[in-house]
């Protein structure tokens, strides 16, 4: 008998796992890659030894327009970019820059402690420093076995 491997439903079933190890069940798809919005500011993740770094570039948008909300796993990053288009008899020949509402669901390499986060923006660029998480290391004790009473 031969067995027929089907690929689709190897990744449903993938998709299905990886969905419940990041604890994002209750998100929608579109919502995870921020479908519904109408543009999505890019995204550069570094890491050191103590901390992980966000850069998310975010021209145009100022910092009352941006709101970010940090998980110990991952970062949300929602805000708008007002439109600043001249007003009048201009006639434009190429309009390129995106407007409007973002939202950017980021998930992180390793868990951080939100409390010591630090967020800046400068230059068009918003960066993240983030504190990694770091159990504290376990104590060895070596038990001695004492002979049984009797």
């Amino acid at each position: 008998m031969v067995k027929r491997i089907r690929p689709i439903s190897r990744v449903v079933k993938i998709e299905a796992e990886i969905n419940k190890i990041m604890g994002e069940v209750f998100f929608r798809k579109k919502e995870l890659i921020g479908l519904e919005d109408s543009w999505i500011p890019y995204v550069d993740i570094s890491e050191r030894d103590n901390d992980i770094t966000v850069r998310v570039e975010l021209p145009g948008v100022e910092q009352k327009d941006i709101s970010i909300l940090l998980h110990n796993s991952r970062v949300e990053i929602k805000g708008i970019k007002k439109e600043n288009l001249a007003q009048g008899k201009i006639r434009y020949h190429q309009l390129e820059r995106e407007y409007g509402s973002f939202r950017r669901f980021i998930f992180l390499p390793g868990a951080v402690i939100p409390e010591r986060a630090r967020a800046i923006l400068e230059n068009g660029v918003l960066t993240l420093v983030l504190k990694k998480y770091r159990r504290k290391k376990e104590k060895e004790v070596i038990l001695k076995i004492q002979k049984g009473q009797e």
